[in-house]
């Protein structure tokens, strides 16, 4: 029975030494990542830790061990994990995370940003970049665009309308005044009761304003690759470009929504659209328009 006391007490001493031991070290912390758009998902480990304090490196923060977070945009951030001991020590381990700017990211602003990002037609003219050509796969521009264009031509309301994506695939469009452009062909056959107001000179700007309500249940799709495109001249075949799959218009409505995704930065995007001007082939395009947009 002494023995038995013996080897208990020589156990307990054992243990407690251990623990001292092990305290004395100190906090320490690590942590390891996965990255998956924009939202990461950390995994620490800890010792002699009474507090974990996170800075994700874009003022957002967080106290559990094994936290998950969803960035807002694009970038390197410095991240940091702090322990904090009993005795007020502490042990802090940093690390960079860095989120590429993926079409997604820069389209939607990413699975943090909730209410998702915004888009409206920009007034400032782009040399090489805006006005109008054929269908065809250089996309190439034979009519330059100016500054206010849509203004020029009594259209200038459209520029108040705004084009929402989330990161879910939810689409959203908020024409403000209840009125949407539209191709005028499209909507002298679809949506003639309702047109408002018809460009100056449909010859060179064939659109119109035309009071419409727009889907509700809208989305959104990016699909980069080869694909082809029945229009007015021919079927075109287009070789690796990225197309903007909506199901609801993005700038004017008009038959078949046709958008190629030509640039995308964080606050800019530039795209080419199918206008349709011939009544008898409405349903083939007969030009691009080549428009810009800047986030809000």
């Amino acid at each position: 029975m002494r023995i038995i006391n013996i080897v208990s007490i020589i156990s307990i001493f054992l243990l407690f030494s251990y623990c001292s031991k092990e305290e004395s070290l100190g906090p320490l912390s690590d942590f390891q990542f996965l990255v998956n758009g924009t939202e990461v998902t950390f995994n620490g480990t800890v010792r002699n830790a009474k507090t974990i304090e996170w800075d994700f490196g874009d003022g957002n923060s967080s106290n559990e061990e094994d936290p998950v977070h969803a960035y807002r945009n694009a970038g390197d951030y410095e991240v940091s994990m702090k322990v904090t001991d009993a005795s007020g020590n502490s042990f802090t381990e940093v690390k960079k995370v860095s989120i590429l700017p993926s079409p997604t990211i820069l389209l939607t602003g990413g699975k943090a940003n909730e209410s998702g990002k915004t888009w409206k037609i920009s007034k400032v003219y782009k040399a090489g970049k805006d006005g109008a050509g054929g269908v065809s796969d250089d996309l190439d521009i034979q009519i330059l665009s100016v500054d206010n264009v849509l203004g020029l031509f009594g259209l200038s309301d459209v520029y108040e309308d705004r084009f929402t994506f989330f990161h879910d695939g939810r689409y959203v469009v908020d024409n403000k005044d209840g009125k949407s452009m539209m191709g005028v062909v499209y909507a002298l056959i679809n949506h003639a009761q309702n047109i408002r107001v018809v460009s100056a000179d449909t010859q060179s700007l064939p659109l119109a304003d035309v009071i419409y309500t727009p889907k509700s249940d809208a989305t959104w799709e990016i699909k980069k690759g080869d694909f082809e495109v029945a229009a007015a001249t021919g079927n075109v075949k287009f070789t690796d470009k990225t197309q903007l799959v909506l199901t609801e218009y993005l700038a004017y409505k008009d038959a078949g929504t046709f958008v190629i995704l030509k640039e995308l930065t964080d606050n800019y995007m530039n795209i080419a659209l199918g206008i349709h001007t011939e009544p008898s082939i409405i349903d083939k395009p007969t030009l691009l328009f080549h428009m810009s947009l800047t986030a809000e």
